[in-house]
């Protein structure tokens, strides 16, 4: 059985077509057909290549996870590797910190022993190929513990740092962490809290001199939405020391003959992200709300990012982006990373334009936004594995773009998806597959009003309007921030959009 179910992902990743744009692809989709889907882990290799480790299962069954490595440049997959294993993959994978390949971890309990161990499989070049004669077996603990997803890393010191759960006697669990050196001595472990029952599994790098990692949780308020947000920085000896971050941006209260309180602020959860950018600054993104009058159906949804003294927890600065207003136009955040020349990438996704939308942004530290792009497919509704943004730099570290390799579904197939945007925010000439705008708009359909939102990269220099028999029925040449649309019988229109640079773009509005 497994030999033919292996032959059967080699004939699948055979068959991919993926969507080309110009000389530059932009958007990867293998289809998995009826198998489940997801990711574990995305990693860039020393050559550029990236290889993305994914789980699938046929219900109610894991049946193991497949490597796929594949070229930036031409998004093309380049080779493959079937792994069986009936277990729930919680596999850890990346760069080999002492040697040219790559490491795998994951925990396994021993029966005959009643003790877990990290198993830490080698690969030794940059192909998919094991050595199974350099794995090694790590004893952790007696008893069975679980690992969960990002909850590993490999830190500067070329260690693997992990979080791994225990069960207690009351039901309740106990969290801890350990380091393990990739050639198989456990170094140090420690008890990391107890009852935790919010904190996100996701374990990061918070500074490298004096070396520290973080983690986080959420604390909820009295209707179940995040109010702040508790971080702990973690020492190398998994010293912990605990910080609060308020999530409420501004508060005013207003005297007329309505009290009316504007009440800004995250909504912390598993969705948030935070990144150290320099200094004692952090970044933090997560999703936003505007409530003018606490009645949640009128209030104004999106996501937010902010930046923080990392020792007084002051908030410095703050912007928002809430491109689709309305109730049912809650962002979620999808990735945000500082490349090494201090950009800083923010990822994240929306119901908007004209349906289910990725937005990528471009800025600096300092929150200042260079650009903005808002990306549709075709035919493929792009789900978010929060934990697995990726954004691509070459050897030198060069800026090259942004990448995201994620999961989605294309009618009833879910699959891998794998999109690039050069550093620009430009994709060439589309030839089909995905959308990529510099501008959005809303709401699809509309009754009155089309309103514009332009990266601030752009400068708009028309707006026409077409009836389905190509007919010019509007045009706009000032004023692009909303277009009129009361005076128009109902039905479909063309929306066509001239930038100053000359490009056009063509986009389907719906008056009812």
């Amino acid at each position: 059985m497994k030999k033919h179910l292996l032959l059967l992902f080699f004939a699948i990743a055979a068959s991919v077509v993926p969507a080309q744009n110009g000389d530059m692809y932009s958007l990867l989709f293998h289809g998995m057909g009826e198998y489940g889907f997801g990711i574990e882990s995305v990693v860039q290799q020393r050559d550029g290549d990236i290889i993305a480790v994914t789980h699938i299962s046929q219900y109610p069954e894991f049946l193991g996870s497949i490597f796929y490595k594949m070229s930036p440049s031409s998004l093309s997959i380049t080779d493959t590797l079937f792994v069986a294993d009936t277990h729930p993959p919680y596999y850890f994978y990346a760069r080999d910190p002492h040697g040219e390949g790559n490491i795998r971890a994951n925990l396994e309990y021993v029966e005959e022993v009643d003790s877990t161990f990290i198993r830490i499989c080698h690969f030794p070049d940059n192909d998919l190929h094991i050595n199974h004669n350099e794995d090694v077996m790590v004893p952790l603990r007696e008893g069975i513990a679980y690992d969960q997803y990002d909850g590993y890393m490999v830190d500067c010191r070329g260690d693997v740092i992990m979080k791994y759960y225990t069960t207690r006697p009351d039901g309740d669990y106990d969290s801890h962490l350990a380091r393990i050196d990739p050639d198989g001595t456990l170094k140090h472990q420690a008890l990391f809290t107890e009852n935790d029952d919010h904190v996100i599994p996701k374990l990061r790098v918070f500074k490298e001199s004096p070396l520290q990692y973080y983690q986080w949780d959420y604390v909820e308020s009295y209707n179940g939405t995040a109010c702040n947000l508790t971080m702990y920085v973690i020492d190398s000896l998994f010293n912990k020391n605990t910080i609060t971050i308020n999530s409420i941006l501004r508060e005013e209260s207003l005297s007329n003959e309505v009290y009316l309180v504007v009440y800004d602020h995250f909504e912390f959860s598993e969705d948030t992200e935070v990144i150290p950018v320099g200094g004692n600054d952090i970044l933090v993104a997560g999703q936003y709300m505007v409530d003018t009058n606490f009645y949640p159906i009128t209030a104004e949804y999106g996501v937010a990012v902010a930046k923080y003294d990392s020792r007084t927890m002051q908030l410095k600065d703050y912007i928002v982006f809430n491109d689709y207003l309305g109730y049912t136009k809650r962002g979620s955040c999808m990735g945000l990373k500082k490349m090494s020349d201090g950009t800083v990438y923010f990822l994240y996704k929306e119901n908007g334009y004209p349906a289910e939308s990725i937005i990528i942004v471009k800025m600096d530290t300092d929150l200042n936004v260079e650009w903005k792009r808002f990306l549709k497919t075709d035919n493929i509704i792009m789900s978010a594995p929060l934990q697995f943004p990726f954004l691509f730099e070459d050897e030198q570290e060069e800026e090259k773009g942004v990448a995201w390799v994620g999961g989605g579904f294309e009618n009833d197939r879910r699959g891998l998806i794998y999109f690039f945007l050069n550093h620009d925010g430009t994709v060439g000439v589309n030839e089909g597959g995905i959308e990529v705008r510099p501008y959005c708009f809303y709401p699809n359909p509309t009754q009155d009003m089309l309103r514009m939102q332009f990266s601030p990269d752009v400068q708009p220099k028309q707006i026409e309007l077409f009836d389905l028999q190509g007919r010019l029925v509007r045009v706009q040449r000032s004023n692009f921030e909303s277009i009129d649309m009361n005076q128009l019988p109902a039905g479909t229109y063309t929306l066509r959009v001239t930038l100053e640079d000359g490009k056009t773009y063509s986009d389907k509005v719906v008056k009812e």
